[in-house]
C-alpha cells in the first residue's frame, strides 16, 4: 500500500515507485536449492531500473520484469 500511495503522491515531481522482489536467491536466507545467484539476480534488477517507465509506477515487480500481483 505504501508504493501505491507514493506512486500517486509523487507523480506529479515525476518519481516512480515500484515495489520490488529479488527472486528467490541463493543466500544463507534463500538457501542453496534457490535457481538465482545473487550476480544474476543483481543483473536482472539492474536491467529492470534503467527499463522503467511511467508505465510501471505503483507496481509489484520481479527482478526479471515479471509484473507481480498484490
Amino acid at each position: 500500500m505504501a508504493t501505491k500511495s507514493m506512486s500517486v503522491d509523487f507523480k506529479k515531481a515525476k518519481i516512480l515507485a515500484i515495489a520490488l522482489h529479488p527472486g528467490w536467491v541463493k543466500t544463507d536466507m534463500g538457501g542453496p536449492k534457490a535457481p538465482l545467484t545473487p550476480d544474476q539476480s543483481v543483473d536482472g534488477i539492474t536491467q529492470l531500473l534503467l527499463s522503467l517507465t511511467d508505465k510501471h509506477n505503483g507496481k509489484f515487480l520481479q527482478y526479471d520484469g515479471k509484473e507481480l500481483p498484490w
